[in-house]
């Protein structure tokens, strides 16, 4: 069917676009990346699950509403009203970084609607503006730094480049291989999107959302697994945190892979998925 809309309460849209034939399946990208993070998963995966990925609120090609708070709340309410829409059951929620932490608080929403629910990385451990990025490499902490300051944080938003992603998203990655450049240059395309600063801004301004985020997981009923990269951003004690509140008793380690797991192994994730 090819790329579709879903309209928004705040006037814009999610980007989505459904592969496959099968049980649904809804895959979550991290931040900064959009819908095609999962295409290599969703390859995969098609002639079991009906595969629905979606650029979350504001990520690439989906508009940006500058009077829009995207906060962990606003992107849960936003993919419950989607799932609501196209009245999705018996449904698998799997995703990565904050996409991680999506399915736990969508399937804590509407338990009724969802089957089981995996997450690898999540992005749920923030103390400060980009902490979790700035743990990549030094190059990254030194551009969230500074992207984080008032006033003059826009400034150096404004001045992000295909050179410069590229450093950040490599703290990541275990090889930057794994990360084409095809795939950067269709990342690269956000950054000229009207709103692009203050969407990159905003989301990272309300990071105590996504880490207050954990104290629902004790409330999830609902299947779940959650799997970290061998050199995920996460340390160990965020992991053991995360771990507990979900009331699991133990997390699973993806070796050789850092935070961008989704590219760096698609074919263990797609194992991963396909075995329930």
């Amino acid at each position: 069917m090819g790329i579709q809309k879903f309209y928004l309460k705040d006037g814009t849209y999610i980007r989505f676009e459904k592969i496959g034939k099968g049980k649904p399946l809804i895959l979550f990208h991290t931040f900064r990346n959009r819908l095609e993070y999962g295409y290599p998963i969703a390859k995969k995966l098609k002639d079991k699950f009906t595969v629905y990925l979606l650029d979350l609120p504001g990520f690439g090609d989906s508009p940006i509403n500058q009077d829009t708070n995207y906060n962990q709340e606003f992107f849960t309410n936003s993919i419950v009203d989607f799932i609501k829409k196209f009245k999705l059951k018996n449904l698998t929620l799997a995703g990565e970084s904050i996409g991680g932490v999506l399915p736990i608080t969508i399937a804590i929403k509407v338990p009724n609607l969802i089957k089981k629910i995996y997450s690898f990385n999540p992005y749920d451990h923030d103390t400060k503006f980009g902490e979790g990025i700035g743990r990549g490499n030094f190059f990254a902490k030194f551009i969230m730094f500074h992207i984080g300051l008032p006033y003059i944080g826009s400034i150096f938003a404004n001045l992000e480049n295909k050179l410069i992603l590229k450093n950040v998203m490599r703290g990541g990655f275990v090889d930057i291989k794994y990360l084409s450049d095809d795939y950067l240059n269709l990342l690269c395309k956000s950054t000229a999107k009207k709103g692009y600063v203050y969407h990159f801004r905003n989301v990272l301004q309300n990071y105590m959302s996504w880490s207050e985020a954990k104290k629902l997981y004790p409330k999830l009923k609902k299947p779940v697994e959650l799997y970290y990269g061998q050199y995920s951003w996460a340390n160990e004690n965020d992991r053991n945190d995360t771990k507990n509140l979900l009331g699991l008793k133990k997390f699973n380690i993806l070796q050789n892979c850092k935070h961008f797991t989704f590219l760096e192994n698609p074919k263990k994730i797609s194992e991963i998925l396909s075995k329930q």
